[in-house]
């Protein structure tokens, strides 16, 4: 895909200088001893992420991808809306044509979606800076926590990142040429990128405006560049609301997509840890909920909460790099490198603070950003003090190794909960115990189906009429309320590093004690 954009631009065997004093002209094109590095960048990262993939579905959202997979049904939230077709799609090839299973299918996506993403940065620094300072960067980026953490697990965001970036990296090559190959294959990656996760269309937009306004294009070049960004949207809108739409056939099919993203949004108009708008807007709300999104960048992209350790050592490399950064004088480059990255970057920051929690996954496209401040504040130092640009990439693999072993050996918290219930009961008994799930309710019906799920958690009084039959009840659940008399036995918990994925990291298992009123 990236040979496309290099076509365009022309071929060039110019190599940077790579001595850290050289003053050194970012290139202007891609050319292919830089795509043939960035190839086998590629190749690496996809081999580190799909060996070191998570054992199990980790997430929520995990199951219901993979039960997409088998049956794309966005009411039934199979995945839920807007539905995400292309990492669906993708993944229904290698189920469907390969006959590998959900799982497996889907981590070749995430994986390839991470090396993709990895590579594309190499370009892009490479084009903006140097190439020395795009291997530093990449290096880095390949492992950092956030990253490395996300491209292992069955989840769309390695894969929106990676056509994102190349959108990115397509929108360079246009505002440095003018050509229309690169502009239109911006647009390109921005539908891709946009099928792989919809909440992504402001910023895709955005990142094209971008480059054609600092490009000062005509109109023409506008509607060009707008005009096959929508016609290739519609290359998996269509289809997947037609899709949706054959299942409900109740519903006016102009009504059937909008109706699935109203639901929702609509979910998360009263859940303060989701939405801004649901909070109180205190002075304590607000420093929380930027604290949970900025900080968690550091303590939980860079993996600094792994221990009080790394805490300390990497909360020195990570300000001094930054310091030496933001406190030198900054050149051309970085200006050039800013005034590209700064408006998307804004815009998906912003994005993400009033309408996502602060979940590292959702802010992969930011680490390159952070990773450039860094590496260039180290590389910049004068000698010998340069030479610390190698404790960044040190502390990333000393954090990352012990992190990448642990996912790809032990399973999530949720999946270790459903394979101790079945443990306990042999498989003809599973049907008279009821589990009572919140967070796990997608694993057990993924691999314990044969266990009775009740969804949603019913209220007290249907509860009783519910579970009357049952040999035992359970649930994951410590504040749903129970019926009169009832009351929650704590069993066991399972626990995995929050860095590794702080969604369900913790989750503790209860029998419900039923007592005389059984």
């Amino acid at each position: 895909m990236l040979s496309a954009i290099a076509t365009s631009q022309g071929l060039s065997n110019r190599l940077p200088m790579l001595e850290p004093t050289s003053v050194i002209t970012p290139g202007d094109r891609l050319d292919w001893p830089g795509l043939s590095k960035a190839a086998l960048i590629f190749i690496a990262a996809f081999v580190l992420y799909f060996l070191s993939r998570s054992p199990g579905l980790d997430e929520y959202d995990s199951v219901q991808f993979a039960m997409g997979v088998r049956d794309f049904n966005i009411w039934a939230h199979q995945p839920h809306p807007p539905g995400y077709p292309l990492f669906i799609f993708f993944g229904w090839i290698g189920y469907t044509f390969f006959r590998l299973s959900p799982e497996v299918s889907l981590y070749l996506v995430s994986s390839l979606g991470g090396a993709l993403f990895v590579a594309s940065w190499f370009l892009l620094i490479r084009l903006q800076f140097n190439e020395r300072v795009a291997w530093w960067i990449t290096a880095c980026l390949a492992i950092t926590p956030a990253v490395w953490m996300t491209a292992t697990k069955v989840l769309t965001d390695p894969l929106a990142a990676g056509f994102l970036s190349a959108e990115i990296l397509a929108a360079l090559c246009f505002l440095r040429s003018g050509r229309l190959l690169p502009l239109v294959s911006a647009s390109l990656f921005g539908a891709a990128a946009a099928g792989a996760r919809p909440q992504l269309i402001l910023v895709i937009m955005v990142i094209l405006a971008t480059a054609l306004a600092q490009r000062r294009s005509a109109w023409p070049k506008w509607m060009l560049a707008f005009g096959t960004l929508v016609s290739a949207c519609l290359l998996w809108l269509l289809p997947m609301w037609y899709l949706q739409a054959r299942l409900r056939p109740d519903i006016p099919p102009w009504l059937v997509y909008p109706k699935l993203l109203y639901d929702q949004w609509r979910w998360r108009l009263d859940k303060p840890h989701v939405y801004l708008g649901a909070g109180d807007w205190s002075p304590r709300y607000l420093g929380l909920r930027l604290g949970e999104h900025i900080f968690g960048w550091f303590g939980l992209g860079f993996g600094l909460l792994q221990s009080k350790l790394v805490l300390g050592i990497g909360a020195i490399i990570l300000v001094a790099g930054f310091a030496a950064y933001f406190l030198a004088a900054r050149d051309a480059q970085d200006r050039g490198f800013w005034k590209l990255h700064a408006p998307w970057s804004l815009v998906h920051f912003t994005t993400i603070f009033i309408s996502l929690d602060g979940a590292q996954r959702y802010y992969l496209i930011i680490f390159p950003l952070l990773l450039v401040a860094l590496m260039q504040g180290f590389l910049r130092l004068p000698a010998p003090w340069h030479r610390s640009a190698f404790a960044l990439p040190a502390l990333l693999l000393f954090i990352g190794i012990p992190l990448a072993m642990t996912n790809h050996s032990e399973e999530a918290p949720p999946i270790r909960l459903v394979h101790y219930l079945q443990k306990l009961y042999p498989s003809a008994q599973r049907s008279q115990v009821i589990l009572l799930l919140h967070s796990t309710k997608r694993h057990a019906d993924w691999y314990a189906p044969e266990f009775t799920v009740i969804d949603p958690i019913p209220s007290p009084e249907k509860m009783k009429e519910l579970t009357k039959d049952a040999t035992a009840v359970y649930t994951d659940d410590d504040t749903a309320p129970l019926p009169p008399g009832w009351r929650r036995i704590s069993l066991i918990e399972f626990r995995r590093s929050l860095v590794i994925y702080i969604k369900h990291h913790l989750i503790r298992l209860y029998l419900i004690d039923r007592g005389s009123n059984r």
